[in-house]
């Protein structure tokens, strides 16, 4: 089924509003700002070019997941978007290491974000006088006292649009746009459709981003950066013993259900629900040589097949709303 027929029969309309005020926010000023970034996180901060979005991790010195980033590069600033809980974290990862760099960190609060998702995403915004930057793309405007950043892309959709920026600025065009919020059970509907994994569901800081299919938020080309000599080795190597994997199941399941191969326990579901066009649908890990598509497992004692991920979702380096 196409991604917008998808979301249409998941969301009962071609577009509704998905909440992110809870992700943390950070801007990052200062002369040695994309220096010191491109130093800490998987992505290519240098080559990124502004007015752009870019996924990217940070890691552990010992190259384990510890916040997943959209990080968003403006001509004189960074501003690094991450999962709920997660800016502590972050902001304590990168003050560990700022010495004596041109650098400042500081946490936005106060600040709206949110997502504009579906198919009939870009006309409803339109219509709403906001912007529809192409995916990947930022678009600043002035507000009545602040800038409204305009995010192309969005959190569930190829064609949503998000909005960020401070929270009476965003509520003005959250009005405007008179929106539906898309109901959580759907959220997780569509993530789990898409192959995203979140942060804090299906990814933590026990995992490599290779398990859980992240590549794509890596830069193989850039100098060192945190956690960079692990994540090569294990590119090199191809050395992790267990996946993230998107599976069919026969009946629903649950999360923590345990994954079994031939009656032996392999692995455990991270994510489950039950889709209105493909049934019973679970994320979770198990080992490597369990992962092809079309592998048939067992949930609980019921069958379960390993399901190729959708090709605009493969290592998308997002972990979800």
């Amino acid at each position: 089924m196409a991604a917008r027929d998808l979301f249409e029969r998941v969301a009962g309309a071609r577009a509704a509003r998905v909440e992110l005020g809870s992700r943390g926010k950070l801007r990052v000023t200062g002369s040695d700002r994309v220096r010191f970034l491109n130093g800490m996180v998987t992505s290519d901060v240098d080559k990124q070019p502004p007015d752009t979005a870019a996924a990217a991790l940070l890691l552990d010195r010992k190259g384990r997941v510890l916040a997943d980033l959209a990080l968003l590069r403006f001509e004189s600033a960074l501003l690094l978007d991450t999962a709920p809980g997660r800016l502590p974290v972050v902001v304590e990862a990168l003050e560990r290491l700022l010495v004596a760099d041109e650098v400042e960190l500081e946490p936005l609060a106060g600040w709206g974000h949110f997502s504009v998702e579906g198919p009939g995403a870009p006309e409803r915004v339109r219509e709403a006088g906001g912007r529809v930057p192409p995916p990947g793309g930022l678009e600043s405007v002035s507000a009545a006292s602040a800038a409204l950043v305009w995010l192309g892309g969005g959190q569930l959709s190829d064609s949503g649009v998000q909005l960020l920026g401070p929270e009476a600025e965003v509520a003005v065009l959250r009005e405007r746009l008179d929106l539906p919020e898309l109901p959580e059970a759907a959220r997780e509907v569509l993530r789990v459709e898409r192959f995203q994994p979140r942060y804090g569901v299906d990814v933590s800081d026990r995992n490599f981003p290779a398990e859980a299919r992240l590549e794509a938020a890596i830069s193989l080309d850039k100098g060192c950066y945190v956690g960079q000599e692990i994540v090569a080795r294990i590119h090199s190597r191809g050395a992790v013993n267990r996946l993230l994997v998107k599976l069919e199941l026969e009946r629903a399941a649950s999360p923590g259900a345990e994954i079994t191969r031939a009656g032996k326990p392999i692995g455990q579901v991270t994510s489950a629900v039950v889709s209105p066009t493909s049934g019973p649908l679970a994320l979770g890990y198990v080992r490597r040589n369990a992962a092809a598509p079309g592998t048939e497992l067992a949930v609980d004692g019921a069958l379960a097949r390993v399901v190729e991920p959708p090709l605009e979702s493969r290592g998308a380096g997002s972990s979800g709303a």
